[in-house]
């Protein structure tokens, strides 16, 4: 007998055909290593910014008042943004870096943490507050390793202009600031025509004086300009010899800018009176401080730009003379 052979219906399929298949129950479920890779990726580091931006609130308010109440370190609010172009500039010009994460990002975050307990407990505000920065160095090099952090560290650095200058250095360089200001100011009202005398820092203008305080020193003006000054180097396309002279002549253009501000004051002063160069030049010659600084710094750039001209020009004239000697001979 012949026996015939029905088709297996099928519902009666072997169940190992289906063995290595996802179930039904199981089908767009991440595995349990999925979930851990997740946790890691995403979950674990906005669990750890929101707890570090909670922690750092207090200090965020703090520096949010500084910006809000002292007019020299109003550019903090801009701070952010520049630092934030200058990163989007470093990534177009270098290219987006593989991300490598590195475990050592978070022992650094540790060592960071531990370092601002201690500022904390011992009263040092300003360096607590300054942590801020290693802390997002830290993060940066946990999330991107160390290219990453190789590509964004001018953009962390720049950072630092989110701070105020702490009150140490304040007392450090006050009184040699002022002394400066007073004897270049006395200089240039002589050299200007305008007798004086100075005693201390007090300038004496026919019978009005004329105090230099501390307030006047020009310090605090001295991180906007700074500010704006870095902001430069890093955004504009320009030689390192150059940036290294701009950001040396940071201080001395803050000096000569404050020189002038006392010396428009003075002669207001001797023009139409104390009271009025006390109420209205003092703070019309402040507000001007900055405009002149840059108008000082675009005066730089331009002398360098003429300087590296006239050198190119004779590398270029120096051939023709030669093969001209040659001609002749």
């Amino acid at each position: 007998m012949i026996e015939t052979l029905s088709p297996t219906p099928p519902d009666s399929q072997p169940a190992a055909l289906h063995e290595g298949g996802p179930s039904s129950s199981q089908a767009g479920k991440p595995t349990a290593s999925e979930r851990s890779m997740l946790y890691a990726r995403y979950v674990a580091p906005a669990v750890v910014l929101a707890a570090l931006g909670w922690s750092y609130a207090p200090n965020l308010r703090h520096l949010f008042e500084i910006w809000n109440k002292d007019p020299n370190y109003s550019h903090g609010y801009l701070v952010l943004p520049i630092a934030l172009i200058i990163l989007r500039r470093r990534l177009t010009s270098e290219g987006v870096p593989v991300l490598r994460p590195s475990a050592w990002g978070w022992v650094a975050l540790g060592g960071v943490l531990a370092l601002r307990a201690f500022c904390y407990e011992n009263g040092y505000d300003w360096s607590e507050t300054a942590t801020i920065l290693p802390v997002v160095a830290c993060l940066t090099l946990a999330a991107g390793g160390w290219p990453l952090l190789r590509t964004a560290w001018p953009a962390i650095a720049f950072l630092v202009f989110l701070l105020p200058l702490p009150g140490s250095i304040n007392g450090i360089l006050s009184q040699p600031l002022q002394r400066l200001a007073t004897a270049g100011t006395t200089a240039l009202l002589k050299l200007s025509g305008l007798w004086v005398l100075k005693e201390g820092n007090v300038i004496v203008i026919g019978s009005d004086p004329l105090e230099v305080a501390a307030a006047c020193n020009g310090l605090s003006m001295l991180m906007c300009l700074a500010a704006t000054v870095a902001a430069m180097t890093l955004l504009l396309k320009m030689e390192t010899w150059k940036q290294v002279v701009l950001l040396a002549s940071i201080v001395p253009i803050a000096l000569i800018s404050n020189i002038l501000r006392i010396t428009a004051t003075a002669w207001c002063y001797h023009l139409f009176g104390a009271e009025v160069g006390g109420h209205f030049a003092h703070d019309a010659a402040g507000w001007l401080m900055m405009p002149m600084a840059l108008v000082l710094v675009g005066l730089e750039l331009l002398v360098m730009s003429r300087l590296i001209v006239a050198e190119e020009e004779v590398a270029v004239e120096r051939p023709d003379r030669v093969r001209r000697r040659h001609a002749a001979y």
